[in-house]
């Protein structure tokens, strides 16, 4: 991740034409200042951090003079109390894209000038009171806290907190209750299964019955022969 951000920056920022271009194999670029070779690897600081790639990735290198060269012959030259110069060094450096550099700058400033507006701005301080203070420390001192990237009132924050709490509570309820009714559903599907069942079950066994089920005990054997009826009162 550390190297895709170098590399946007790369993109993103000019460079000075006499820095050292490194061209890769693959089509891109590094406009930089080698720092380090080795038979292996090739150490590119582009400003921004140091970028290093497989020797067997470049194509040519053409050397030349970069911003950083000049960087560095610029701050050899100021005296550590000169806080105008290091301020304008900083400047300078932040619109070459140089942003170590910069911030190196408005650190030395700061060194000769604690209170210097111009550098406690550029290194994103803050004014409290009579002193300045990192962002932080300025929010902070305020009331303020860090919530999801963002500094808000304390009491915003915890007006948030209780609203997802109560948000959370009923997506719980709402999820219990539906699985609740899930429940009472399959329950009754299976209760209508089982009825079904019962009702196919009688009806099969009421197919298989005798014609006289229902009128009491049948006879045990029924006659082969005619059956003969003798008059009443006449002895057969």
């Amino acid at each position: 991740m550390r190297i895709q951000i170098l590399l946007l920056a790369v993109v993103l920022v000019p460079v000075a034409a006499s820095a050292d271009e490194v061209f890769l194999k693959g089509g891109g670029q590094l406009s930089g200042r080698i720092v380090k070779r080795t038979a292996t690897t090739i150490e590119v600081d582009v400003g921004a951090g140091t970028i290093g790639v497989p020797t067997s990735s470049v194509l040519r290198i053409e050397e030349g003079r970069s911003p950083l060269d000049e960087y560095d012959e610029r701050a050899g030259r100021l005296a550590p109390g000169d806080v105008d110069g290091w301020v304008a060094l900083g400047e300078w450096a932040s619109a070459k894209g140089l942003g170590t550099q910069a911030r190196a700058a408005y650190k030395r400033a700061l060194s000769a000038s604690p209170g210097d507006p111009r550098a406690n701005a550029a290194l994103g301080n803050v004014q409290l009171g009579d002193r300045w203070v990192s962002e932080e420390e300025g929010y902070k001192a305020q009331g303020y806290v860090q919530f999801e990237g963002e500094w808000i009132r304390r009491a915003e924050h915890d007006a948030i907190v209780r609203e997802r709490a109560v948000a959370d509570e009923q997506d719980r309820a709402r999820q219990h209750a539906d699985q609740r009714a899930q429940e009472a559903e399959a329950r009754a599907e299976e209760a209508e299964a089982r009825a079904r069942q019962a009702e196919a079950e009688a009806a099969e066994a009421q197919q298989g019955l005798p014609l006289w089920y229902g009128w009491g005990a049948g006879p045990t054997a029924w006659p082969t022969g005619p059956i003969v009826i003798s008059p009443r009162g006449v002895p057969r």
